[in-house]
Formats: C-alpha cells, sequence, structure tokens
C-alpha cells in the first residue's frame, strides 16, 4: 500500500513539476516608434514561437496567444488595472486574458488607420511591425484620405438577392494580391445595404503543376484555366457579380494563397474548377466536392493562421464558448456550400455524363475556408478519350459554365 501512494505522489510531483517547467512568462512589453512605422516588442521565456494573427474588421488589431503564458509579476504591475497596457505608436492599448486553463492571448488595439505587416520571432523575442498608414503617431491628428478598407468577409449573407432595389452605386478600385486583383470598396461616407456579391474563380493546377494529363496530353492546367475565363465572360455579362481568378496565366498559386485570395476578396462563393484522372479509362463523368465533415479540423487550423476566426470578445467569452461559435460558423458554411452543390448538378447534367454518387466529399485544401461556401468542380475524366475530347471542346465547356453560371443565379435568387 505504502508502495502504491509513493508511487502516485511521485507522478503527482512529476506532473506538477513539469507544468511549473513549461511555464512561460511574458516579461517585458516595449515599443519603438517612427513617422511610419511601430515596432511592437514582446519577450517572451520560451523558445516556442507564439500563434499571431490580424483582424481588420471593426477596430484593427493583432491577436497574439502565448501557450502556457502568464504576465510576470514585474510586468504585470505595470499593466492598467491588471487589463491592459497602454500602446505607443500605432497602437492604442494592449489588453490581455487567460485563454482557457492555461494560455495567455493579448490584443494589440491598432489606432483605425493603421495596418499589420509583419511578425517575426527568434530567441525569444516577438517583434511585430505595424504600418502607420497616415504617417502619425499615437495622439496625432489624421489628415488626408485614409487607405481602402477590404470588403469584410462575411459581412453580407451569401444569399442576398441579385435583383434588391434601390442598389446603391458602388465605387469601386482594384487591389492585388501577388497579381490577383480583388475587389474593394472606396472610403466614403455612404452606408451600402447592398453590393454584388463576390464569386471566386480557381482554375486548379498551374506552371510548374499541369495537373492530370489526358490519353491525348491534353493538360488539366490548361482546360481549367480556359473554363475559368469562360466563367468570368459569363457572370460579368449577367453586370450581377464581381469576379475575381485566383490566377489568370500559366503560373502556380499555392493552396493556401488560393484561399487568401478568397479573404481577401470578401468572397461569397469560391469555385475551384478541375478535371479528374483515374487508372480505369472508361470512368467518365462530371462531379462536385463539398468538404467532408471529417476535414472539419483541418479546416480550423485556418482559423488562426489566416484571420478565419471569429471575433470573440476576451473578457465576455470563454474558449469553450468561442470554438462553438467557430463551429457554428462551419456547419452554416457547409450547408450553404452543399446546396448550391445541389443546385449545380442538375444544370451540370444537361450537357454532360455525371459520375455515380456526383455529390461528393473531401478534405481538398482549397475547401477549407470556414466562413466561405466553396465546391470543387471535377469537368469530367481527361483519363477517358470521349471526355477528354469534350473538356478539350469550347463550345462543351461553354455548355459547361452556363450551367454554372445558371446555378449560381439559382442560388444568390433563393
Amino acid at each position: 500500500m505504502f508502495r502504491y501512494f509513493f508511487i502516485c505522489f511521485v507522478g503527482v510531483f512529476v506532473a506538477l513539476w513539469a507544468q511549473i517547467a513549461t511555464a512561460v512568462d511574458l516579461t517585458n512589453v516595449s515599443f519603438d516608434t517612427d513617422q511610419k512605422l511601430t515596432s511592437l516588442r514582446l519577450d517572451i521565456t520560451s523558445q516556442d514561437p507564439p500563434t499571431v494573427f490580424f483582424i481588420a474588421e471593426g477596430t484593427p488589431r493583432v491577436v497574439i496567444d502565448i501557450k502556457n503564458g502568464a504576465l510576470d509579476d514585474q510586468l504585470l504591475k505595470t499593466s492598467k488595472d491588471k487589463k491592459s497596457f497602454e500602446g505607443e505608436g500605432a497602437v492604442d492599448k494592449i489588453r490581455f486574458a487567460k485563454r482557457g486553463e492555461n494560455d495567455l492571448r493579448l490584443v494589440a488595439d491598432l489606432n483605425p488607420n493603421a495596418q499589420y505587416l509583419s511578425n517575426s520571432f527568434q530567441s525569444g523575442i516577438l517583434l511585430i511591425v505595424i504600418e502607420n498608414s497616415s504617417g502619425i503617431t499615437s495622439g496625432a491628428e489624421s489628415t488626408g484620405e485614409g487607405p481602402n478598407p477590404r470588403i469584410k468577409p462575411g459581412a453580407n449573407d451569401s444569399n442576398v438577392a441579385v435583383d434588391a432595389r434601390p442598389v446603391i452605386p458602388e465605387t469601386r478600385s482594384e487591389a492585388y494580391v501577388d497579381d490577383i486583383p480583388v475587389p474593394r470598396l472606396k472610403t466614403n461616407s455612404i452606408v451600402r445595404k447592398y453590393r454584388k456579391p463576390v464569386i471566386v474563380i480557381d482554375p486548379g493546377h498551374g506552371g510548374y503543376d499541369p495537373g492530370s494529363i489526358g490519353v491525348r496530353k491534353v493538360k488539366e492546367e490548361d482546360v481549367t484555366l480556359a473554363a475559368a475565363l469562360e466563367l468570368r465572360r459569363q457572370l460579368l455579362a449577367t453586370g450581377r457579380y464581381n469576379v475575381v481568378l485566383t490566377r489568370r496565366k500559366d503560373v502556380y498559386i499555392a493552396h493556401e494563397k488560393r484561399v487568401l485570395i478568397a479573404r481577401k476578396a470578401g468572397a461569397n462563393l469560391f469555385i475551384s474548377i478541375h478535371a479528374d484522372s483515374t487508372s480505369r479509362g472508361s470512368a467518365r463523368g462530371a462531379s462536385v466536392y463539398t468538404l467532408a465533415d471529417r476535414a472539419q479540423k483541418r479546416s480550423q487550423k485556418l482559423i488562426s493562421t489566416q484571420n478565419w476566426i471569429l471575433d470573440i470578445d476576451l473578457n465576455d467569452q470563454s474558449e469553450q464558448v468561442g470554438d462553438i461559435l467557430v463551429d457554428l460558423a462551419q456547419r452554416k458554411t457547409l450547408t450553404k456550400s452543399a446546396q448550391f452543390a445541389d443546385m449545380l448538378l442538375p444544370e451540370l447534367s444537361k450537357y454532360s455524363a455525371l459520375v455515380g454518387n456526383s455529390h461528393r466529399r473531401a478534405g481538398y485544401y482549397v475547401l477549407l475556408a470556414p466562413d466561405v461556401p466553396a465546391v470543387l468542380l471535377e469537368m469530367g475524366f481527361l483519363s477517358n478519350p470521349q471526355d477528354e475530347r469534350l473538356i478539350n471542346s469550347p463550345a462543351h465547356r461553354k455548355n459547361l459554365m452556363k450551367a454554372v453560371t445558371t446555378a449560381i443565379n439559382s442560388y444568390f435568387q433563393s
């Protein structure tokens, strides 16, 4: 019996010691500012990099999550009411609170025109660089017009009627993400109740990644780009949509960059176009993929790495409540994706054979965005001579994209 209690005691002691040994202290918060840039420095007693992401909507802010983190006692004494630190330059203030049982979250509230640029972590020092977009430091008056704000992701419901009236005229300029044009709304005093839905079209593969190659050497990267350009032409002809392509030429765009383009565009719908291939040359027909339930954990990783995150108030919501809200947003997105897929398949069947079980589910990276309805369209099989001939035919691609356009119209009118 004594041996049993001794082993239990040793186990508890080791566990407590491990917890103490792995605790991470934030020991210092400091700033370096000039007229254009503000550098926020955090000194941390750990070699593991914190999680850092930027939220542009509302009050712009940078969020820092430190695993097993806590404030050093001396640093805590310098805080304001043990809730925040005074800011400098582009930073208005830094709030902090426990996240879950062991982690520490800090939120650096930025001045209205400030813009997060980058972060780096080395030898226990986290350095976050922020641009004073208006060229001022904290406390000074802003002069001149600030930068145009990006369209807020998820700000408009995906099912806004496209013929709603009155439609307030919009003034657009173009921003670019690695040469990909992204629509923006110009800053002015008009409150817009409506805007055109943003459709992001993603031609699969490209550059050094040709994708599937057909029996007659037709390349997937070529037919997907041709189909995407045709779909863009048809959508713009309706006058109902803003359209963004993830690529316009034969270049490779990383999967995470394709998702990032959708976020920056404020996409209401994301369509990735591909052509299938299999070792069985008899397989043919189109299919549509949406995100599988089992892939939601992969989707949640984007929440902290690409700002696909709900704005959870530190003081009002627990970590568990935040996770529930994120899960609800993901489920809503999955439902909308499935609704569009179910509208698209009957239209495709008018012009193409469909594979069995034509609405399929998978964990493709381009479908992972938690708050953008997304589908991946397989136009057919390049490994099948008949499908390859059709997919390589401009007339057939035009009909397929006509089916997609009709489904998009139905989706936004529903």
